[in-house]
Protein backbone atom coordinates (compact mmCIF):
# COMPACT_ATOMS: atom_id res chain seq x y z
CA UNK A 1 0.00 0.00 0.00
CA UNK A 2 1.35 3.41 -1.03
CA UNK A 3 1.42 6.30 1.47
CA UNK A 4 -1.12 9.09 0.83
CA UNK A 5 1.63 11.70 0.14
CA UNK A 6 3.11 9.46 -2.58
CA UNK A 7 -0.23 9.34 -4.42
CA UNK A 8 -0.56 13.13 -4.12
CA UNK A 9 2.98 13.60 -5.46
CA UNK A 10 2.25 11.29 -8.41
CA UNK A 11 -0.98 13.19 -9.21
CA UNK A 12 0.85 16.54 -9.00
CA UNK A 13 3.57 15.27 -11.30
CA UNK A 14 1.03 14.10 -13.87
CA UNK A 15 -0.93 17.38 -13.76
CA UNK A 16 2.17 19.54 -14.05
CA UNK A 17 3.41 17.36 -16.91
CA UNK A 18 0.19 18.00 -18.82
CA UNK A 19 0.43 21.75 -18.20
CA UNK A 20 4.01 21.86 -19.48
CA UNK A 21 3.12 19.79 -22.54
CA UNK A 22 0.41 22.22 -23.71
CA UNK A 23 1.58 24.49 -26.52
CA UNK A 24 2.04 28.16 -25.72
CA UNK A 25 -0.48 30.48 -27.39
CA UNK A 26 1.17 32.33 -30.27
CA UNK A 27 0.90 36.12 -30.07
CA UNK A 28 -1.60 37.65 -32.49
CA UNK A 29 -0.13 39.01 -35.70
CA UNK A 30 -0.73 42.77 -35.77
CA UNK A 31 0.60 43.30 -39.31
CA UNK A 32 -2.02 44.51 -41.75
CA UNK A 33 -4.55 47.26 -42.33
CA UNK A 34 -6.31 48.97 -39.42
CA UNK A 35 -8.89 51.77 -39.10
CA UNK A 36 -8.99 53.99 -36.05
CA UNK A 37 -11.26 56.51 -34.39
CA UNK A 38 -10.70 58.55 -31.26
CA UNK A 39 -13.19 59.60 -28.66
CA UNK A 40 -14.06 63.32 -28.82
CA UNK A 41 -11.39 65.61 -27.33
CA UNK A 42 -10.62 69.31 -26.88
CA UNK A 43 -13.86 69.80 -24.98
CA UNK A 44 -15.75 67.56 -27.41
CA UNK A 45 -14.97 69.82 -30.39
CA UNK A 46 -12.56 67.43 -32.17
CA UNK A 47 -12.37 63.81 -33.28
CA UNK A 48 -9.76 61.94 -35.32
CA UNK A 49 -10.24 59.07 -37.77
CA UNK A 50 -7.88 57.33 -40.12
CA UNK A 51 -6.24 54.22 -41.47
CA UNK A 52 -2.90 52.62 -40.64
CA UNK A 53 -0.87 49.87 -42.30
CA UNK A 54 1.50 47.98 -39.99
CA UNK A 55 4.38 45.88 -41.38
CA UNK A 56 6.78 43.67 -39.40
CA UNK A 57 10.27 45.15 -39.44
CA UNK A 58 13.16 43.06 -40.70
CA UNK A 59 14.80 43.39 -37.28
CA UNK A 60 13.39 41.81 -34.13
CA UNK A 61 9.83 42.31 -32.92
CA UNK A 62 9.54 45.90 -34.10
CA UNK A 63 7.20 47.17 -36.81
CA UNK A 64 7.08 50.02 -39.28
CA UNK A 65 3.85 51.70 -40.21
CA UNK A 66 2.25 54.43 -42.27
CA UNK A 67 -1.05 56.15 -41.72
CA UNK A 68 -3.29 59.01 -42.65
CA UNK A 69 -5.08 60.77 -39.82
CA UNK A 70 -7.92 63.19 -40.42
CA UNK A 71 -8.71 65.56 -37.56
CA UNK A 72 -12.11 67.24 -37.65
CA UNK A 73 -12.86 70.06 -35.25
CA UNK A 74 -15.69 72.58 -35.06
CA UNK A 75 -13.35 75.18 -36.62
CA UNK A 76 -11.67 73.11 -39.37
CA UNK A 77 -10.30 69.89 -40.79
CA UNK A 78 -6.71 68.67 -41.30
CA UNK A 79 -5.14 65.58 -42.79
CA UNK A 80 -1.70 64.30 -41.81
CA UNK A 81 0.20 61.59 -43.66
CA UNK A 82 2.65 60.04 -41.19
CA UNK A 83 5.26 57.31 -40.94
CA UNK A 84 5.86 55.47 -37.69
CA UNK A 85 7.73 52.80 -35.80
CA UNK A 86 6.01 50.48 -33.37
CA UNK A 87 7.48 48.49 -30.51
CA UNK A 88 5.49 45.56 -29.18
CA UNK A 89 5.92 44.09 -25.72
CA UNK A 90 3.42 41.30 -25.14
CA UNK A 91 -0.02 42.80 -25.77
CA UNK A 92 1.24 46.41 -25.51
CA UNK A 93 2.14 48.49 -28.57
CA UNK A 94 3.86 51.88 -28.48
CA UNK A 95 3.84 53.84 -31.75
CA UNK A 96 6.05 56.89 -32.40
CA UNK A 97 5.21 58.94 -35.50
CA UNK A 98 6.79 61.47 -37.85
CA UNK A 99 4.79 63.80 -40.09
CA UNK A 100 5.38 63.28 -43.82
CA UNK A 101 2.81 65.71 -45.26
CA UNK A 102 0.09 68.02 -43.94
CA UNK A 103 -3.01 69.20 -45.71
CA UNK A 104 -3.44 72.13 -45.76
CA UNK A 105 0.32 72.78 -45.74
CA UNK A 106 1.80 75.04 -43.09
CA UNK A 107 -0.68 73.91 -40.48
CA UNK A 108 0.64 73.64 -36.93
CA UNK A 109 0.28 69.93 -36.16
CA UNK A 110 2.03 67.58 -33.73
CA UNK A 111 2.86 63.95 -34.69
CA UNK A 112 0.24 61.46 -33.57
CA UNK A 113 1.75 58.90 -31.18
CA UNK A 114 -0.21 55.98 -29.77
CA UNK A 115 -0.16 53.73 -26.72
CA UNK A 116 -2.26 50.64 -27.43
CA UNK A 117 -3.25 47.30 -25.91
CA UNK A 118 -4.11 44.37 -28.16
CA UNK A 119 -7.50 43.04 -27.03
CA UNK A 120 -8.06 40.54 -29.86
CA UNK A 121 -6.56 39.87 -33.31
CA UNK A 122 -8.95 42.53 -34.68
CA UNK A 123 -9.09 45.12 -31.88
CA UNK A 124 -6.57 47.42 -30.17
CA UNK A 125 -7.59 50.09 -27.66
CA UNK A 126 -5.60 52.82 -25.95
CA UNK A 127 -4.69 56.49 -26.23
CA UNK A 128 -3.75 59.08 -28.79
CA UNK A 129 -0.78 60.98 -27.31
CA UNK A 130 -0.23 64.12 -29.33
CA UNK A 131 -1.11 67.77 -28.83
CA UNK A 132 -4.21 66.30 -27.16
CA UNK A 133 -4.80 62.99 -25.40
CA UNK A 134 -7.87 60.94 -26.28
CA UNK A 135 -9.08 57.38 -26.09
CA UNK A 136 -8.81 55.46 -29.35
CA UNK A 137 -10.02 52.21 -30.86
CA UNK A 138 -8.20 50.46 -33.73
CA UNK A 139 -10.13 47.84 -35.70
CA UNK A 140 -8.62 45.60 -38.34
CA UNK A 141 -10.02 46.19 -41.80
CA UNK A 142 -9.17 47.30 -45.32
CA UNK A 143 -7.05 50.40 -45.65
CA UNK A 144 -8.83 53.52 -46.85
CA UNK A 145 -8.00 54.65 -50.37
CA UNK A 146 -6.97 58.27 -50.59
Amino acid sequence: MRPRWASALLALTLVSGVAVAQPKRAPANIAGAWRFETAPYDGGACRMTGSMTIVRSRSGGDYTCTFIATERCNWGEWSAEQSCTARRTGDKLEIASTIVRLTPPGTSYAPDNWSLTLRSPDLMVGELRSADIAGVEFRRGPALVS
